[in-house]
């Protein structure tokens, strides 16, 4: 049986449309944008100036000792943890003490993977287990051409050590900005002060990130050597 032309026109129209609304289809999947994904640790590194990434290896690091802690107190509820890591024992009374060595390699484990970005839950774990916070020292290793200056048996008389304090003096003939204890007496002594080389310590272990602080600054300025 022949068929009407105008059911002929009819079909022709649907299947014309079933062709075009396939076509949009394949072309909107064509069309998206690829995903560049990246591991986890250089989001971190990106995304998360204020924190770095915990490099100790030793299980009595403050850093992992802490975290080692968060952790176990946000499972403490679960049967099982939430990474499976080796070691991990469900407990009643969460205390801080060293960390294991499961935990550190789940740590390696989960900053090597790679996600899409900062929105996955990986991401937001690995920054609070993983993690501790950038300090002053961080800033100075990154420094090019820089090092820090360390306190060794004979700073007093090291060369390197007297070139900052003599610039130190230079710039506060009128004040002492750093509070130095025996600045009375020290500020007319060659040798450097054991007070000044304890102030470049302490300095340089507060928590900043940014390059514009004084704290920063006054480190770099005060407290290291070129490289």
């Amino acid at each position: 049986m022949s068929i009407p032309i105008p059911a002929k026109a009819a079909m022709g129209a649907l299947a014309g449309g079933a062709t075009v609304a396939g076509g949009s289809l394949v072309y909107k999947e064509m069309s998206k944008p690829e995903v560049t994904k990246k591991s986890v640790a250089e989001l971190i590194k990106n995304l998360k100036k204020d924190k770095r990434l915990i490099s100790a290896s030793a299980l009595s690091d403050p850093s992992w000792k802490a975290t080692w802690k968060k952790y176990r107190e946000d499972n403490k509820s679960r049967d099982s943890d939430v990474w499976g890591v080796t070691g991990w024992t469900k407990e009643e009374s969460i205390v801080e003490k060293d960390t294991v060595q499961g935990f550190i390699n789940a740590c390696k484990d989960k900053i090597s993977r790679e996600i899409e970005g900062d929105k996955d839950p990986l991401f937001d774990q690995v920054v609070l287990y993983c993690t501790r916070d950038t300090l002053v020292i961080d800033l100075i290793a990154e420094t090019k051409g820089k090092t820090l200056l360390t306190k060794g048996d004979n700073f007093q008389n090291d060369t390197h050590w007297k070139a900052v304090w003599d610039l130190y003096k230079k710039d506060n003939t009128s004040s002492n900005k750093w509070n130095l204890s025996d600045w009375s007496s020290a500020n007319n002594q060659e040798n450097v002060p054991a007070s000044f080389a304890d102030e470049c310590v302490k300095k340089s272990q507060v928590k900043e990130h940014r390059l514009d602080q004084p704290v920063y600054t006054e480190v770099l300025k005060y407290c290291t050597k070129n490289a």
